[in-house]
């Protein structure tokens, strides 16, 4: 600007002496507007338009001390939250930070890998989060397999023996450390007609007796003839054992039986239906 004598003093210019809309974006020069030029109180909620902040702008970067976003609390009101609505945004969940009596500084990471069906998120002691399998607490039952047998079966063998499908059933364990309770219920009888008789049973897991040593079994029943004639005898019996397989392959568990001495017949289930049934529990 042409100007006669001294040059005036150079006044700057205050926001009141511009006419509204005289400045507009496109003259301004890129990065011409920084922080350090705008009051800290000069950018209002009110002077910015609802439009104005879209998903570009937005885009926000963490570095390595300082965080993306941080959501404040309020002193005697609330802790520091963020709100996750709908898409209607009629309601939503929050995710909100321990109180300041906790004096709680920590970081949760989420996981490397994508969640699959039935698991849930676990931490470590850094905090750096896992999907894991829901599982049952130690003494928890797992899983249950039972079978059943209803065919007479008669031996006088004096080992352990079992006949074809005589309460048999199968288990796979789910961990090496889990054991398997084993339940056998069923009716023998024995035909008495001299001395002593008497029958053994016992469960085997495999070809391993659980049963006592030197062939004992796990339970017995016994008859004696006092004097003259001769009668049967059929009664219920229930065995059980709680085992530790030690493993994570198939196991089956069977029921065996014997008889004492002398030689005699002894039988199984007598038309009746007997049951074994295994439970896989947590170790």
């Amino acid at each position: 600007m042409a100007f006669i004598g001294n040059q005036p003093t150079a006044v700057p210019l205050t926001s009141s002496q511009l006419a509204d809309g005289l400045i507009t974006t496109a003259k301004l020069a890129t990065d011409a507007v920084t922080t350090a030029k705008l009051a800290s109180t000069s950018v209002t909620t009110a002077k910015v338009n609802t439009a104005a902040i879209t998903t570009d702008k937005l885009d926000l970067i963490s570095t390595a001390s300082v965080p993306a976003i941080t959501a404040k609390g309020t002193p005697s009101v609330s802790d520091g939250y963020i709100q996750l609505n709908c898409e209607q945004n009629s309601h939503g969940i929050k995710l909100k930070s321990p109180p300041h009596s906790a004096a709680q500084s920590y970081t949760l990471t989420f996981p490397s890998t994508a969640p699959t069906d039935g698991t849930f998120l676990q931490t470590n002691s850094s905090g750096v989060l896992s999907f894991a399998s829901a599982g049952a607490t130690a003494g928890q039952v797992i899983q249950v397999v039972t079978a059943t047998d209803s065919t007479n079966r008669t031996t006088n063998s004096s080992s352990f023996i079992t006949g074809s499908n005589t309460l048999s059933a199968t288990i796979t364990p789910s961990a090496s450390a889990n054991k398997v309770f084993a339940i056998c219920s069923f009716n023998c009888g024995i035909y008495v007609n001299s001395d002593t008789r008497e029958m053994i049973f016992t469960i085997f897991r495999g070809a391993t007796d659980l049963g006592a040593s030197s062939s004992a079994g796990m339970a017995s029943i016994r008859a004696n003839l006092n004097g003259a004639g001769a009668y049967d005898i059929s009664q219920p019996v229930c065995i059980s054992v709680l085992d530790s397989p030690n493993t994570t392959s198939a196991i089956t568990y069977q029921l065996y039986y014997r008889r004492t001495d002398n030689n005699y017949d002894i039988s199984l289930n007598n038309g009746r239906k007997g049951s074994i049934t295994l439970f896989e529990i947590k170790g």
